[in-house]
């Protein structure tokens, strides 16, 4: 492992434990956020928002992905974040725009519906966020944009009118799900905390509405149940719960849901508990769920996508530095997926490949972008199973060349 590899090794392992100490301990806000509000009360109805609602844009058109580079060419912390441009081929080039915000080694960028306004947890827990316009250029609105929150994620509303922040904490110490508004001149304020929650580490939202949640407990549930179904005519209290992992020694790296909805995936990459890393599976009802399945061992399923074709996945293994094909197999009764060995890799195999974005419309519809230690792999789900690997965009050799959090413009 060559030196800007076993960097990005450190800063993963560093994350890690520093969530793992701030779960026992109040989050501090160091800075005022611009447009921060009072805080609404829990119990926010969750598709509410401010009205303005965003349109996305052509479906086919080039479109911006955003990356952070966490070090400068020395090995020194940096907050510097890359805008590349992906093409209507589904080719990436840089461009020669950069900017400065919070620092950030891993993470998601989300983007509103227009792919106007993008928000991205940082590594002190705030929030960076910023607009960017058709040609590209970027406008920092908030460095640092602070609240009653550790943010660990970031789940952009469908009508881009809200956003929701995952604070990743026990509920006695800010844990929960909390709401952002976000207007129509790109002022956001902080509604505040929607519901509590002890170490909501993953949540997806549903098509037909509502979300599925992984936290250790939510809301009213019952302990013991780390996954939650909230139905989307309910307040953000869970309507059905389930234990996806028979034990209390998971740590949720990643979630992932299946195209027809059916299926939820919940990846454990705990790297202190001595159980092996797995990725458990439930079935997702109108308003049920079940645990269905469990596949191990799966070394460090740090991130997941899925393919909008059919029930395969892909799941990422960061200290594994490798990529699993899981493949679906509805006859097979309670255990319907099945690890299907790694990804044929076009050159090199991957180095430390951490979170990952999926185009959602048009013809790049299952083109996956994986963060790697110096670039991004461009995987595709390509239907019938098959996924494709088209290999690494790497841009640079250097420290400066790492790849923290990223996002692709819807």
């Amino acid at each position: 492992m060559h030196y800007e590899a076993f960097s990005r090794y450190a800063s993963r392992s560093f994350a890690t434990l520093a969530v793992l100490l701030s779960l026992g301990c109040g989050s501090e806000s160091t800075d005022v956020a611009v447009d921060g509000g009072s805080g609404a009360d829990a119990g926010a109805a969750v598709d509410g928002g401010s009205g303005c609602v965003r349109e996305a844009g052509p479906a086919n058109a080039s479109r911006f992905v955003v990356v952070s580079r966490p070090y400068g060419d020395a090995g020194v912390s940096a907050s510097t974040w890359q805008v590349l441009e992906l093409s209507v081929e589904g080719e990436l080039t840089a461009t020669d725009t950069s900017f400065t915000m919070g620092r950030a080694t891993g993470g998601v960028v989300a983007f509103t519906p227009d792919g106007e306004i993008g928000i991205v947890p940082q590594e002190d827990g705030s929030l960076g966020i910023f607009r960017i316009d058709q040609a590209g250029s970027v406008s920092v609105l908030h460095e640092h944009f602070t609240g009653d929150f550790y943010a660990g994620s970031v789940v952009m509303g469908e009508q881009g009118d809200v956003a929701y922040v995952l604070s990743t904490n026990w509920r006695e110490n800010g844990g929960g799900v909390f709401q952002l508004s976000i207007g129509c001149d790109g002022s956001v304020k902080d509604e505040g905390l929607l519901v509590a929650a002890k170490l909501p580490l993953g949540m997806l939202l549903l098509e037909a509405g509502g979300a599925v949640i992984a936290a250790q407990d939510l809301g009213n549930s019952a302990l013991e149940q780390d996954v939650h179904l909230v139905a989307s005519d309910m307040l953000a209290m869970p309507t059905a719960s389930t234990t996806i992992f028979p034990d209390r020694d998971a740590i949720v790296g990643s979630i992932a849901i299946t195209a027809d909805e059916q299926y939820v995936l919940v990846g454990d990459n705990s790297g202190f508990s001595g159980v092996p890393n797995r990725v458990g599976v439930a079935r997702v009802g109108a308003n049920s769920l079940e645990s269905v399945q469990l596949l191990t061992p799966l070394e460090d399923p740090y991130a997941m996508a899925t393919s909008p074709f059919d029930d395969a996945a892909i799941v990422v293994s960061g200290f594994g530095n490798a990529i699993y094909q899981v493949s679906y197999n509805p006859e097979s009764g309670d255990a319907p997926f099945v690890i299907a060995g790694e990804l044929a890799y076009s050159g090199a195999p991957p180095q430390l490949p951490a979170d990952v974005v999926q185009v959602q419309r048009g013809d790049l519809l299952g083109l996956v972008l994986i963060a790697e230690n110096q670039g991004l792999r461009r995987i595709r789900f390509e239907g019938g199973g098959v996924i494709l690997d088209l290999g690494l965009s790497a841009f640079g050799e250097s420290f400066a060349a790492i790849v923290g959090a990223v996002g692709v413009q819807p």
